[in-house]
């Protein structure tokens, strides 16, 4: 028989991520960082309100039973390696040059409008221009499914509608990944005295974005971080787990 607490504690965290995930499906968000935790709210919930029926398929094979201590050793590492992860991600702002290019790497669109992480970026682009006003523009970021026009042409609205003069910006509207945002905008840039270079993204986003331009080429690399929205914060964090673990895997990092 199951702890009443720990119970409990399992039918309550299922359901915060069931919750979160499905409020998310309904503004159209569908990604591993949003699909996991409705897969694992779903299993925790199954796992709580149908812990006889699991004991009783557990019992069945000798197999499974022998496997079960194993699988839950390795959901524990997986849980101790994302909290991990997570404290890597509260890293502090680098600038230590000026810059001569700030980057702003693309984020999703709402219709036509940047999303609410990528307006955190383009805000953020807002001050380091005026802070440095001689600096040019790179707006990186392709047409992703169901997106109505590019995240490059979104984001130069965004800053020409914001006073940033057209002479200012360059689009990079082909990318796709994080990867080809930085190799595509080091291409665009290579021709031109375009360093040191500021990479603009999310703050969970920061750490991985800065080690793909120092391998795509760019010699001198300084990042600032935007602010991730509360709402989709611990989702954008979980996504981010699995594409740095796929970047380490693909030698992208």
């Amino acid at each position: 028989m199951q702890n009443n607490w720990l119970a409990r504690l399992q039918i309550l965290s299922g359901s915060i991520l069931l919750i979160d995930a499905l409020a998310l499906f309904s503004q159209a968000k569908f990604n591993v960082g949003t699909i996991f935790p409705a897969i694992l709210g779903l299993g925790l919930l199954s796992y709580s309100l149908k812990y006889a029926s699991w004991q009783r398929w557990l019992a069945a094979k000798r197999y499974r039973q022998r496997l079960w201590p194993w699988f839950k050793l390795l959901a524990a590492l997986w849980l101790i390696s994302l909290l991990a992860f997570f404290c890597t991600l509260a890293i502090p702002d680098r600038i230590q040059n000026q810059p001569s290019t700030l980057i702003v790497l693309g984020s999703g669109l709402d219709g036509t409008q940047p999303s609410p992480m990528l307006r955190a970026r383009l805000d953020t682009a807002l001050i380091y221009a005026a802070q440095y006003p001689k600096t040019q523009i790179v707006v990186s970021g392709g047409q992703g499914f169901n997106e109505e026009i590019s995240e490059a042409d979104a984001m130069q609205r965004y800053l020409l509608a914001h006073g940033i003069a057209r002479q200012r910006i360059m689009q990079e509207n082909q990318s796709t990944s994080t990867e080809e945002n930085l190799l595509f905008s080091y291409r665009l840039l290579k021709a031109k005295a375009a360093e040191p270079v500021l990479i603009i993204t999310n703050d969970f986003h920061t750490l991985r974005a800065f080690k793909i331009a120092k391998k795509q080429g760019f010699a001198i690399v300084d990042f600032a971080s935007a602010p991730t929205p509360l709402a989709i914060r611990y989702n954008a964090w979980l996504r981010e787990y699995f594409a740095f673990a796929s970047s380490w895997l693909l030698g992208e990092l």
